[in-house]
């Protein structure tokens, strides 16, 4: 069922996780759901529990001294088992989506669910903190119901998987060279202290020092560098904003940044996870040792992570051009939900990659695209700002075919070919079904990507 949900839903699942771990709780409990929601920090319901005073350190305080069933585990568990109190309020969230028509689980529908547990413990919590949770919860159910009509897309599927959350492959940090050598003077800085695991200030540590790349300009212009970095660094003796007791390799807010790190590589088209895609993620993030000395040092992240990611949105990636365009097409049909329907039509939108290149010259145009489209999935209902963009698992499932292709073939980058051959292996996609209707098929889709590879290939060869 955790497919059903938004980044920020599964966020709030990980956070609670984590919690449930630093508090050796063998079990997940609505506590942990709750310091989940609050630590997400940008949801409405995080936002307004923490404008009614509510705080992580008080949160954490009333979960350690829970006498809930211990574990001994040395590492977060990927397969923790959540309580039955917990499986109710996941069900009735579950429900909740399915009645209002949006289909995706928000951390919204996770803080009305505890609301309604019939043992009231979130209740008492919050009003042993004297929270008015009337007041947050009439905000929150105001907000949520704002977009009501019903909304099946066609992609969607009854069947949910049961698998347990699954942190990927840390050996993809070990590909690309530039990396590589950054996680490796990570880990002499590393060894140069008593900690165990990585933490932010190591990886931007590592970043900071290396006077080769483009980011070494852009934190000087800043005012960072490596001395007044180390100093503040020196100054703080503690590594409670990190470290989780007897977490290896990366301390959960260091692996959060990774794992920011590996989205953003993808958003902009990267096979490969790079340095900056590292600083990237650790801003996104805004956690950890790092950030805390980026404030210290009068840096606002926000504006730091414009100063990085805009030069490379400027070289306008394929990918990130067509997944901007897919979410306007989203959008223009008044939907929250992005099929690989929309994946396609920003293909084709983008326009100058070969994906839009075959598609052309096999007659397939944007407003033919968008008239069969629109005769598929029907009707959209009214787009809030409220509910963040989400893909359906089969358009995810082609963003990743597509980014696991290119990484197949050595390429430096994925672009329109993969997702539109990523496409073609998905015969039961609404993308496919109207490819079909305008009369092309996956053999002529294929053969149209060689033909357009060997053309640019001649080409490079004459230039040269």
């Amino acid at each position: 069922m955790i497919e059903r949900y938004t980044e920020k839903a599964i966020k709030v699942i990980l956070f609670a996780q984590e919690e449930a771990f630093m508090a050796k709780h063998a079990r997940l409990y609505p506590e942990h759901i709750l310091a989940g929601i609050v630590r997400e920090g940008s949801g409405l319901s995080s936002r307004l529990l923490k404008a009614a005073g509510v705080t992580m350190d008080m949160l954490r305080e009333v979960i350690h001294s829970r006498q809930f069933r211990r574990h001994e585990g040395k590492n977060p568990s990927e397969t923790m088992l959540f309580s039955s109190t917990v499986k109710k309020i996941l069900r009735e969230a579950w429900y909740e989506v399915q009645s209002s028509g949006t289909y995706y689980v928000t951390p919204e529908n996770l803080f009305l669910s505890l609301l309604k547990d019939d043992e009231s413990r979130t209740i008492n919590l919050l009003n042993e903190f004297g929270v008015n949770f009337e007041k947050i919860r009439a905000s929150v159910e105001k907000v949520s119901n704002k977009s009501t009509k019903p909304f099946v897309h066609p992609e969607e599927t009854s069947v949910v998987s049961s698998q347990p959350l699954k942190f990927f492959d840390k050996s993809i940090f070990y590909e690309e060279e530039k990396l590589k050598n950054l996680i490796e003077t990570a880990k002499v800085k590393l060894e140069q202290t008593s900690h165990e695991a990585f933490g932010t200030e190591q990886l931007a540590q590592a970043i900071i020092e290396n006077r080769d790349s483009r980011i070494y300009e852009i934190l000087e212009a800043e005012g960072i560098n490596s001395q007044n970095f180390i100093q503040k660094l020196q100054a703080i003796d503690s590594r409670k904003d990190e470290y989780n007791t007897n977490e290896p390799e990366f301390t959960p807010k260091a692996y959060n940044a990774m794992l920011s790190a590996h989205d953003i590589a993808k958003e902009l088209g990267s096979t490969f996870i790079k340095p900056e895609h590292v600083l990237l993620g650790i801003l996104r993030e805004k956690q950890g040792i790092a950030c805390r000395i980026f404030e210290e040092l009068g840096v606002n992240a926000d504006s730091l992570y414009r100063k990085i990611i805009n030069p490379i949105e400027k070289e306008k990636p394929e990918v990130l051009t067509i997944i901007k365009l897919a979410k306007e097409e989203a959008r223009r049909m008044e939907q929250n939900i992005i099929g690989t329907e929309q994946v396609l039509l920003g293909i084709l939108g983008e326009g100058t990659g070969i994906g839009a290149h075959v598609l052309r010259n096999l007659g397939v145009t944007l407003k033919d695209t968008r008239i069969e489209v629109k005769k598929i999935i029907g009707p959209g209902y009214h787009y809030s700002e409220y509910n963040e963009p989400v893909f359906t698992p089969r358009a995810k499932r082609v963003i990743a075919k597509a980014w696991r292709k290119a990484k197949k073939l050595n390429k430096q980058k994925f672009t329109s070919e993969h997702l539109l051959l990523a496409i073609t292996g998905e015969k039961e996609s609404i993308a496919m079904r109207v490819l079909e209707i305008l009369g092309v098929d996956t053999v002529e889709i294929k053969q149209g990507i060689l033909n357009e590879i060997r053309k640019n290939a001649i080409s490079t060869d004459i230039n040269e």
